[in-house]
């Protein structure tokens, strides 16, 4: 095979959305001993050097954003209708499947691994126990109840599927993770009020510091005792905020960005939180690391987005929380909620912020990050398409006009840009990792699925 630039593969790897794989699918395989499937061999940016990363890291927010579990394991199991089967099996096992082929040292998912809305039974299954939508202590107790067991059989059953493969993953909460929010103000999506915006009963403000504990239990504590020496100790996030460093080069951060009070819970980054976060970015440059934020919601706005809420900091650059991650060198913060990707930049050197992450039944993306001993950072985005789904939607969950797609049939990946960062500054960001303009954008997901839905 004659030899390919790699301007030229990358060139090769253009189109527009998922559907983008039927596009590229000849140039891809015309250029399978340059690419093999993944991001091109990287190059010293001064010397031309072949070097290894000191560490890389998979990416991944939105996994699932769903239900998915083997429901079987529970007591009160009917034999009724299940939240896994082959179909989605096999596909998790093809998309992990490229997720390990990276050979990431660690895999960071910002929240919404699962649908979440355990408060609710439209069905009246009981799988979960009785639930009711009201404020009385009953109602609370059995809520609470609810989402122990839900999250015992999801949160397992997802953390299975990482460890089983070698994966360290490294989670954030959502707003799945407390029940999903709902319509109104971006401030008002979780109601003191006892009532959602229509007037039908709601419980989920009272039930957000319980959804914390139990997702806590699973990802940030074991046996009750802490999992992570460096969190904010004292502070409402002290269990859902947590502090880690790689290869003494790299840190990462991992906030809380749904802080409940009396009023409702405010999007961001407050008050204690806030302070331990600005600590441990100073901690962490004083030692040398490139550091990365993770949280759930953007700050920077407008992103592309496929069916969601647009959750996000309601005071973008306003806010404090990104005036500190800003004033204190952080180099990157990633994001998800919006299941699409988008990257944007203020300033020359102010923090990268990169939106990304799919919903399961519609894509799988994800973003493969490798820091180089020069303080390089080079990420490539994938999205793998979903080819064919089924119409039916019988994988269950406990709000029933949520339960996802029977059957799904995944492609392969599709690289969809490349950035490259050194020292806050960006040398190098290509396709959907580029510039954003909402008005002339030839890549959002949105309208440009393909799927065949049969």
């Amino acid at each position: 095979m004659a030899p390919v630039s790699r301007r030229t593969a990358l060139g090769a790897l253009g189109g527009t959305g998922l559907s983008a794989l039927a596009g590229v699918a000849a140039a891809r395989s015309g250029l399978a001993h340059a690419f093999d499937g993944h991001a091109p061999f990287e190059l010293s940016a001064t010397s031309g050097e072949a070097k290894d990363p000191v560490f890389t890291w998979v990416s991944m927010p939105d996994f699932f954003n769903g239900d998915v579990g083997d429901l079987s394991v529970l007591p009160s199991w009917d034999g009724g209708p299940n939240s896994v089967n082959d179909s989605w099996t096999q596909a998790i096992d093809k998309c992990l499947g490229g997720v390990v082929d990276r050979k990431p040292d660690a895999v960071f998912l910002t929240g919404d691994m699962v649908e979440g809305r355990w408060n609710v039974d439209t069905g009246e299954r009981q799988l979960f126990g009785a639930v009711s939508s009201g404020i009385d202590p009953e109602s609370i107790a059995m809520g609470q109840a609810a989402v122990t067991v839900a999250g015992g059989v999801y949160y397992s059953y997802g953390s299975n599927l990482f460890t089983s493969r070698g994966l360290r993953m490294f989670p954030a909460v959502g707003d799945h993770e407390i029940l999903d929010d709902r319509p109104g103000p971006l401030n008002n999506r979780w109601s003191p009020t006892g009532f959602n915006k229509n007037g039908t009963p709601d419980n989920r403000y009272y039930l957000v510091d319980h959804c914390k504990d139990v997702w806590a239990n699973h990802f940030t504590r074991h046996g009750g005792a802490p999992r992570y020496a460096r969190r904010p100790i004292g502070t409402k996030a002290e269990f859902s905020a947590y502090s880690v460093s790689f290869a003494d080069a790299l840190t990462l951060i991992t906030v809380d960005c749904f802080d409940r009070n009396q009023h409702g819970v405010r999007l961001g980054v407050f008050d204690g939180q806030l302070r331990w976060l600005r600590s441990e970015i100073r901690h962490a440059k004083a030692r040398g690391h490139a550091v990365i934020v993770q949280g759930h919601i953007p700050i920077i706005w407008p992103s592309r987005w496929l069916a969601s809420g647009r959750l996000r900091v309601p005071n973008g650059r306003d806010s404090e929380f990104y005036k500190v991650l800003d004033r204190e060198g952080v180099d990157l913060y990633l994001c998800g909620e919006v299941h699409d990707s988008t990257m944007h930049q203020h300033s020359r050197t102010g923090p990268v912020q990169i939106s990304h992450g799919c919903i399961f039944r519609y894509g799988f993306s994800y973003l493969v990050g490798r820091l180089f001993p020069d303080k390089r950072f080079v990420i490539d985005l994938y999205e793998v398409p979903v080819l064919r789904a089924s119409r039916e939607h019988d994988l269950w969950c406990s709000d029933l006009p949520r339960s996802q797609r029977t059957y799904l049939d995944y492609g392969s990946p599709v690289h969809r840009g490349r950035l490259v960062q050194k020292h806050r500054e960006v040398l190098k960001h290509t396709e959907k990792l580029g510039h954003y303009r909402p008005g002339d954008d030839p890549y959002g997901l949105r309208g440009n699925l393909k799927t065949v839905v049969y």
